[in-house]
């Protein structure tokens, strides 16, 4: 059952870094009680592209669900090499960290903060399911002592493996890593690869074209086989089509941002740990929620 009885309060923006471009906007459910889960919203784009104001009614949705969403700009790769690999993921690191520094205000559970993007925004959600401390980069300094580790993940048509998505898209991986020689361009790609990278896995869902052309299925085969290796629960649901909701139906396009916001609501289906169906798949949230 999904939930969706909570209201919505009106949204605000904040600034998390220092940086102009590092901005989020938090939309938190109306109540009072116990913490509540909450969630980075990480916009697609190709890491050149896109902003959060592309994820206001997903914001939205996730706050008439019960969970605290916070969509997050970060800075994009449209001069590189200045603007390269891992200056993405060294900001969404920063924007979990102040997230979680700022829990107290929004009656979040600092132990229920989840990742959720979609294409290039779902491989930056799930690099915080896999990387559990703070990377190297030019913001590691800002908030140093707060976990920058998302405690679930919801990954939409996201890249997990960058060394083979260059094998299908080298000039943007390259120019996503700033096209570096051979052997930094190795270490920039590994950096930048979840599905390598994953050492104490997460409650994770994969949602994923089985035609998609711009992040191949097997992208996602990968980033679960590596979760369910460290341990942790890793469910794929494909659906036919491509990237993100192409190839959906109607009703599943409309039941996806509500399944999703449940899934961070309760870091659980009821079906194995493994490749779903998208039909099964949509049926598969605990029951009993109210």
């Amino acid at each position: 059952m999904l939930l969706g009885a909570f209201q919505a309060q009106a949204a605000q923006d904040f600034q998390y870094g220092p940086d102009p471009a590092q901005m989020l906007t938090v939309c938190a459910p109306f109540g009072s009680g116990a913490p509540r889960p909450a969630t980075l919203l990480i916009h697609g784009g190709g890491w050149r592209a896109g902003n959060r104001q592309m994820l206001s009614h997903v914001c939205e949705v996730f706050a008439g669900h019960g969970v605290v969403a916070a969509a997050v700009d970060y800075r994009l790769n449209t001069d590189p090499p200045r603007t390269a690999w891992p200056m993405q993921f060294s900001d969404v690191q920063l924007a979990m960290r102040w997230l979680r520094a700022h829990a107290a205000d929004w009656r979040i559970d600092p132990n229920h903060i989840c990742a959720e993007g979609d294409s290039a925004g779902g491989q930056l959600a799930s690099l915080l399911g896999a990387v559990v401390t703070i990377d190297p980069g030019d913001m590691q300094g800002v908030l140093p002592g707060v976990s920058p580790h998302a405690n679930c993940v919801a990954a939409i048509s996201g890249p997990s493996d960058l060394l083979e998505l260059a094998k299908v898209h080298r000039g943007q991986i390259r120019q996503l890593l700033g096209t570096p020689p051979w052997f930094d361009f190795q270490r920039l790609a590994i950096s930048g690869s979840p599905a390598l990278r994953v050492r104490r896995g997460v409650p994770t869902l994969l949602i994923h074209g089985l035609d998609d052309d711009a992040v191949p299925f097997s992208q996602a085969v990968e980033m679960q086989r590596a979760v369910t290796a460290s341990g942790a629960p890793a469910w794929l649901i494909a659906h036919p089509g491509g990237h993100e909701a192409n190839g959906m139906t109607d009703d599943q396009k409309r039941m996806l941002w509500p399944f999703v916001a449940t899934f961070v609501h309760t870091e659980h289906l009821n079906a194995p740990a493994s490749q779903i169906p998208i039909e099964q798949g949509f049926d598969s949230l605990p029951g009993g929620l109210q």
